[in-house]
């Protein structure tokens, strides 16, 4: 899998990814479903896709602030599910955004409360810091999931 920028070529594709994994937990929730403020919410995010051949298999959405990275989004191909594309897509992130961040630092995320990938958070050392209509905010402290995903050496010093 080749990770790179998102290209103004990609937001149909992206979407498309978005709808197929995630309209039907969106519309169990019952929250409303708009394609173009989706699209318009995470062309403004930080995004890096993941590609096979020319196919786009995953994404990651997310913003860096002063001492937090915020993962909006992590979608992966079903046929590509279970298969590290995610978790390289996250590493990704990790070792691409290396600010100042000290020792309190913290990715959080969302995930619907219905959704399987919440598991896959879970087993990083993800905690729920709180729910609200059906997405459940997760945390982890930074430092933490590097020497999780073994990255710690890689980042600092």
């Amino acid at each position: 899998m080749k990770i790179r920028q998102v290209s103004s070529l990609d937001w149909e594709h992206i979407y498309q990814l978005i709808e197929d994994n995630m309209f039907s937990m969106q519309e169990e929730l019952g929250l409303d479903w708009n394609r173009e403020s989706i699209i318009k919410h995470y062309m403004s995010k930080s995004v890096l896709v993941g590609e096979y051949g020319r196919h786009i298999i995953g994404f990651i959405a997310y913003d860096v602030s002063v001492n937090n990275q915020m993962i909006h989004s992590l979608q992966i191909s079903r046929e590509y599910q279970n298969g590290l594309c995610g978790f390289r897509l996250l590493k990704a992130v990790l070792t691409k955004e290396q600010a100042n961040f000290d020792e309190n630092a913290q990715v959080l995320c969302r995930v619907f409360d219905n959704n399987v990938a919440k598991e896959q958070y879970f087993s990083l050392g993800f905690k729920e810091a709180g729910r609200n209509k059906g997405v459940l905010n997760l945390k982890i402290n930074r430092h933490q999931l590097l020497e999780r995903l073994k990255l710690e050496h890689n980042i600092y010093k």
